[in-house]
């Protein structure tokens, strides 16, 4: 049933996405929204909040599942599809990616601009992928597209597959697409700045080291909640591509920064750069400002591969990338499934 699911829901989400920013996704947002501002800002209460709202959910979820699957199979799958629908879906980020690329190949690089800055305003993106937007090159806006369509990929497909396996029902994959709400909402727009304020006037460095309660623990959370996931899909992405770069880049990244905890990211960054042979600006935290990579004095401990520098070309590249760990992950979850069943 799950994997079934699984395949009924990527076949659907070509067909008919659902649409960034939909209808539940912004009611939740807001809800989340009201959490945060009605409660004090205390470690105890975020963590409070934090495990009833994710924990909850998921739990409400599984519930209800069985209630459904005791009354009906059918009633099961679709609610098990329904809400892995809501929660994954490659087609909530690559429109943006695929219109860039598009810009690129017809030398629209103001076009590339435009549509890059709409989508790191979605995304709440971090300072270096604003930069990009509002004044880089060709290069530059290759890379950060690149850069955003990995870590979507991530949060909206390789994770979701990965705790929806893992937990019975949509109850994993409702639980990580929360926790990246949450990462979102309690942290993003807390610390990212507002449209236009590159070139202007400059954000609050030493704020943005001080999260509050909420901030901290939706970070810290998450990057627990990933931590397995994110790994899994550096691996692949080492399988699928370059792997003696891939786990070059990984090592090096994570050597230079031995005392980061938030490494969600940059280990995603580093193996898929070293994958693709083109490199990427890696950050080493999950909201991307705390002690991104300065790629000009930047001195590896461990020597890092020779990569190339990211033109338009290298977007196909990263698709190509993003699908054959795709083919990879189905390979895995067939192969747990086939366990199973054995066992």
């Amino acid at each position: 049933m799950t994997l079934l699911s699984l395949i009924v829901v990527l076949l659907l989400e070509q067909v008919r996405p659902v649409r960034p920013s939909h209808a539940v996704e912004l009611w939740v947002d807001q809800r989340l929204r009201q959490v945060m501002s009605s409660e004090a800002p205390t470690l105890r209460s975020a963590w409070v909040s934090w495990v009833l709202i994710v924990g909850g959910t998921a739990l409400a979820s599984m519930l209800l599942v069985r209630l459904l699957g005791a009354l009906h199979p059918v009633l099961e799958f679709a609610a098990t599809a329904g809400l892995l629908y809501l929660t994954m879906g490659f087609r909530r980020f690559s429109h943006w990616f695929n219109e860039i690329q598009a810009a690129l190949r017809a030398d629209d690089l103001l076009g590339a601009r435009a549509l890059l800055r709409r989508w790191v305003d979605e995304a709440r993106a971090d300072h270096v992928a604003r930069a990009a937007a509002e004044q880089g090159d060709a290069s530059s806006v290759a890379r950060e597209s690149i850069r955003l369509a990995l870590v979507a990929a991530q949060r909206h497909v390789f994770g979701v597959i990965f705790w929806f396996v893992l937990l019975p029902g949509p109850a994993g994959a409702l639980g990580y697409w929360l926790s990246g709400r949450l990462l979102q909402v309690w942290v993003r727009e807390e610390s990212v700045p507002s449209e236009g304020v590159v070139g202007e006037e400059p954000f609050d460095e030493q704020a943005l080291a001080m999260p509050n309660a909420f901030a901290r623990v939706a970070s810290t959370a998450y990057r627990w909640v990933d931590y397995l996931p994110v790994r899994v899909t550096a691996v692949i992405f080492a399988v699928v591509g370059n792997f003696e770069d891939s786990i070059s880049m990984w090592r090096a990244r994570a050597a230079a920064a031995p005392e980061s905890v938030d490494d969600t990211d940059r280990i995603l960054l580093a193996s898929g750069a070293g994958a693709m042979g083109y490199r990427l600006s890696i950050p080493d935290a999950p909201a991307g400002f705390s002690g991104l990579d300065d790629e000009s004095s930047y001195e590896p401990v461990i020597t890092e591969p020779e990569l190339r520098e990211a033109d338009v070309n290298t977007l196909d590249t990263a698709v190509g990338l993003v699908w054959r760990a795709i083919v990879m992950w189905f390979f895995m979850v067939l192969l747990f499934y086939f366990g199973r069943w054995l066992g």
